[in-house]
């Protein structure tokens, strides 16, 4: 789910004669927060970026008729600023080589993953907004993404991100295992005016006291043995951007005081140095630790835990927001499906009932691994119950109750709501004779969703 904008969106077209690859992409870069258009062919791509004030262009190479190479040749042609990506599983050193000498910004080979293809685009829309300043400053990078759902509580974390990122406060922010903290660390730098500047992670719970403070503050030479030469820290390889803290909870009291300075005066000393160096570095914090009570019980600091807990944000685990399910399914059965060159594209009803049913110990980094999983195991083009693990089929919860019907003196304009679109799913569904894939088209909904709905308003 992109975050909003206040200009419009970077146009992108898609250009793959197989209809699932254009799918596929068209539907990441459409949650992304562009306007993407799509074409069936070389012949087809070139007719729309004569009408279409096209930005970036992802095109396969080979395809009956016009290729990659004509595509590329056109949207040059009629917009030297263009940027296209050539993809192809038949990549040789002579194509590329043609295809750079046009004038390709990129090209690369199947089987594609979808991160690799989001990261060039990225860095295409990176340098148009150099060229374009006054849309760099009103919109919101597309690359904070991966936000795709649709709970309350998503919905919450999206408007806190827009609200908080334009400025320097130190943030901190909570939330059980593998829930996507760092996505949220992510977020916030590339919707800020930082996100052109570095964004530095630190696993602190992956490093030893003292190795941890010489990778943030840098060392000097001769400060410890082995230390032959002068090293930078990661703060000052943050300066001027972001630094994200994972698991600050597991800091020693002694680093936690020379990070309080950090924040309260911007400065550092480097491990066995005494020269004072300024640094310009918004600190965002992560922990699945109640520091509160750490707190309390002498394990954390009590003036660094308020300078750092300026602004907080809780990312709920995934048992509490059902609703980002059909979504994250989706979104993950694209990525795999590109990345693991399979055409997997729907889960069996009785999956999503699964996954609904399913109390996510491990998150959404857990249906990550499940999905991938199944798209592995996978023998046609839908996940199966007998892809599943067999742990997610042992430890299902009992059914959640179906939402029962809300009378009409029931005001709430949730319970309104629910009432409403479990009407109209109904109806949907009744006049398609239960055909979902139509009913979903009808409504405008991913089959996924629908099948969720379906299981949450009880309208088996």
């Amino acid at each position: 789910m992109p975050l909003e904008s206040t200009t419009p969106p970077h146009r992108l077209l898609v250009v793959d004669d197989k209809e699932n690859m254009r799918q596929l992409l068209e539907t990441a870069f459409v949650e992304r927060g562009f306007e993407v258009s799509a074409a069936a062919s070389g012949e087809e791509a070139i007719a729309l970026l004569a009408q279409e004030p096209i930005e970036v262009v992802i095109t396969d190479y080979a395809m009956p008729g016009k290729n990659g190479l004509d595509v590329l040749r056109a949207a040059k042609s009629i917009n030297s600023d263009c940027e296209v990506i050539i993809i192809t599983g038949y990549g040789t050193i002579e194509s590329a080589v043609e295809a750079m000498r046009l004038g390709a910004h990129d090209y690369i080979t199947k089987p594609l993953k979808l991160g690799e293809i989001e990261n060039k685009v990225d860095k295409i829309i990176r340098k148009l907004e150099t060229r374009h300043p006054s849309h760099a400053q009103t919109w919101i990078h597309p690359s904070v993404r991966h936000f795709v759902g649709a709970s309350a509580q998503t919905k919450q974390l999206l408007k806190m991100i827009t609200r908080i990122a334009p400025s320097t406060t130190s943030v901190l922010i909570t939330g059980p295992s593998g829930v996507g903290k760092e996505l949220v660390a992510r977020a916030i730098h590339e919707a800020s005016p930082r996100r052109d500047r570095p964004f530095v992670a630190v696993n602190c719970a992956a490093l030893a006291s003292s190795v941890l403070e010489s990778e943030l503050f840098g060392h000097e030479r001769g400060a410890f043995t082995g230390a032959t030469e002068r090293r930078a820290g990661r703060f000052e390889r943050a300066h001027t951007g972001t630094i994200f803290l994972d698991e600050v909870g597991e800091i020693s009291p002694g680093i936690q005081t020379k990070l309080l300075r950090v924040l309260q005066e911007g400065e550092i000393e480097r491990v066995g140095g005494s020269d004072t160096i300024k640094v310009d570095v918004r600190v965002v914090a992560a922990t699945n630790r109640d520091l509160f009570e750490a707190m309390q019980a002498g394990e954390f600091r009590e003036d660094f835990y308020y300078r750092l807990n300026v602004i907080s944000l809780r990312v709920p685990p995934l048992q509490e927001r059902r609703d980002d399910i059909p979504a994250l399914v989706d979104h993950f059965l694209r990525k795999y499906s590109l990345e693991l060159h399979k055409e997997v594209y729907e889960v069996d009803d009785d999956v999503i009932g699964t996954f609904l049913n399913y109390p996510w110990p491990g998150n959404v980094r857990e249906l990550e691994n499940v999905i991938e999983r199944a798209i592995v195991l996978a023998d046609g083009e839908r996940i199966t119950r007998d892809d599943l693990p067999p742990e997610v089929l042992a430890r299902q919860q009992p059914p959640s109750a179906p939402i029962p019907p809300v009378s009409a003196d029931q005001d709430t304009l949730t319970d309104r709501t629910d009432r409403l679109e479990s009407e109209l799913i109904q109806r949907a569904l009744e006049k398609f004779r239960w055909n979902k894939t139509k009913a979903a088209d009808h409504l405008g909904l991913k089959r996924t969703t629908l099948q969720y709905k379906i299981k949450k308003y009880g309208l088996e």
